[in-house]
C-alpha cells in the first residue's frame, strides 16, 4: 500500500473537514452564553478535521485494497 498517498488523502480531507466545520459554526452561531458554548467554531473545526482525516484515510485504504485485489 502506498502510505504517502494515504497520508496525503487524509490531510487534504482533514483540511476540507476543518473548513466545513468552521463554515457550519459561522452559519449557525449559538445564542447561548454558557462556558460550554465558548470557542464553538474551534471545536467544530477540530471535529471536522478529525472526521475528514479518518474518512480520507479510510477511503484511500479501501481504494488501494480494491486495486490490489483486482491485480492478477
Amino acid at each position: 500500500m502506498n502510505v504517502k498517498l494515504i497520508v496525503f488523502s487524509a490531510v487534504i480531507t482533514a483540511i476540507v473537514g476543518a473548513v466545513l466545520g468552521l463554515g457550519v459554526a459561522h452559519l449557525r452561531p449559538t445564542p447561548y452564553t454558557a462556558d460550554l458554548y465558548q470557542n464553538l467554531p474551534q471545536k467544530y473545526a477540530l471535529v471536522g478535521a478529525v472526521a475528514g482525516l479518518l474518512i480520507g484515510a479510510g477511503q484511500e485504504c479501501l481504494r488501494q485494497m480494491q486495486q490490489q485485489s483486482q491485480r492478477p
